[in-house]
């Protein structure tokens, strides 16, 4: 782990110091979608030097037959299964892929998505929009169904990559944004739903435990292959991007720890929990480095 990646994760030990790490145990099921490149292929690459047992899915057959590769070169077992996180069936048919092999589901990693960049005003096909909701949320949405049973089985966790657009509202990505809201509202709704159950059953219904991770901007082709209606909006800023191993490297340390919500860099923690109380002195720092 690079200098910079042990500071990403050491960050988040500082905003949750009584939130104690509990690594997942080698042999764990680890259940990961879009890794076949960016985040999800290198939160893949590290569960492997770990020693879990892997179950990797991606629409792109060869990207994906490389990281399953690279990840049985690392040791750990682990396969592919080429899925469109849109076809509710072909999740079905992920998900228990991943039971009958390895026989259940300890941690299930949603990283599939895409991005838009575009301005609504000039925006005249609104199929972006469409397309957006179905991978970024039903795609979610599918896989936390299919695997519902069985993470409570397992008492396990469910981690969701979503982003800062999540949480604030950012100029250029109304469709994203969209996307990305809806992702958290359903999580928190299902995280909540779950804990009422759990109380009504006197502690006997078991359910799992959900991390909502929310990275800023990554070095990562999610801009590069992004749905846009303006191509002067594709281009990233790379100097507010940070590594994909580093943000992988939080989104375990954050998993380990169970958190409900993470954050990182601190800035961006500060921006999301301050914004409510100064929103017009939040927004405008926000803006101006969110343009494109």
């Amino acid at each position: 782990m690079s200098g910079a990646s042990t500071g990403r994760a050491a960050h988040i030990r500082n905003l949750a110091p009584w939130q104690k790490p509990r690594p997942w145990k080698a042999g764990s099921v680890v259940v990961i979608t879009g890794a076949g490149s960016g985040i999800g292929r290198e939160c893949a690459l590290q569960y492997a030097k770990r020693g879990a047992r892997l179950v990797l899915g991606d629409i792109n057959e060869q990207s994906l037959k490389q990281v399953v590769e690279q990840c049985q070169q690392s040791g750990s077992q682990a396969i592919g299964v080429r899925v469109d996180v849109t076809k509710q069936e072909q999740v079905k048919e992920f998900i228990q892929t991943a039971v009958n092999h390895f026989g259940g589901i300890d941690i299930l990693l949603l990283c599939a998505g895409i991005g838009a960049h575009h301005i609504f005003a000039d925006t005249k096909d609104l199929s972006i929009f469409h397309k957006l909701m179905e991978v970024n949320f039903y795609g979610y949405l599918y896989c936390t169904h299919a695997a519902y049973q069985y993470l409570c089985e397992s008492q396990g966790l469910l981690v969701a990559i979503t982003s800062f657009s999540g949480e604030v509202g950012l100029p250029y990505r109304t469709a994203y944004c969209a996307s990305k809201f809806a992702v958290t509202g359903f999580l928190e709704a299902l995280r909540s739903e779950m804990k009422v159950l759990e109380e009504e059953s006197g502690g006997r219904r078991r359910t799992f435990d959900i991390t909502i991770v929310c990275p800023p901007t990554v070095n990562t082709n999610l801009r590069k292959n992004s749905l846009t209606t303006d191509p002067r909006l594709r281009e990233a800023p790379s100097e507010h991007a940070i590594s994909v191993e580093e943000c992988a490297a939080a989104i375990l340390d954050a998993a380990d720890r169970r958190l409900r919500k993470a954050f990182f860099p601190w800035q961006s923690w500060l921006g999301a929990y301050l914004r409510p109380i100064v929103p017009d002195f939040v927004d405008k720092r926000i803006w101006r480095k969110a343009k494109l």
